[in-house]
């Protein structure tokens, strides 16, 4: 009796816990996405003051970078009227992986041969989207 009374009790807290996240998944979402990237700053910055833990300390920020970028690849989340939304994130690049058009582009505006960088038609040749 006691070892079905034990299940009974596992399911409901699983049940619970599972609509806990569910209600609360928006939420969920933006507390990592404020978290993570401080967690990454302090291990880089525990790399540059700790010479000892370095290495480690490096390989763990780039591990919760890495969990971060996977964690906001694409949000859902429903919106108030009922709708579905999906919010495809962003992320930084180093100029040096950037398309050649768009590189093109920014070296122009420095050089101030056109007042502003508009790469969206660029983009959307890249990603083969288009972009609204």
């Amino acid at each position: 009796m006691l070892p079905v009374a034990w299940l009974i009790g596992a399911g409901l807290v699983g049940i619970l816990g599972g609509a806990a996240i569910v209600y609360f998944w928006d939420d969920i979402l933006k507390w990592l996405h404020d978290f993570l990237p401080k967690v990454s700053q302090m291990l880089r910055s525990i790399a540059k003051k700790v010479p000892l833990f370095e290495h480690v300390a490096i390989m763990l920020a780039d591990f919760v970078d890495s969990v971060n970028s996977k964690i906001e690849h694409k949000l859902y989340h429903k919106m108030e009227n009922g709708d579905w939304m999906e919010e495809t994130t962003r992320r930084t690049l180093p100029e040096s992986e950037l398309p050649p058009a768009v590189k093109r582009k920014l070296e122009e505006k420095r050089q101030g041969r056109i007042k502003e960088a508009d790469i969206t038609e660029e983009m959307e040749l890249e990603l083969g989207q288009s972009i609204s």
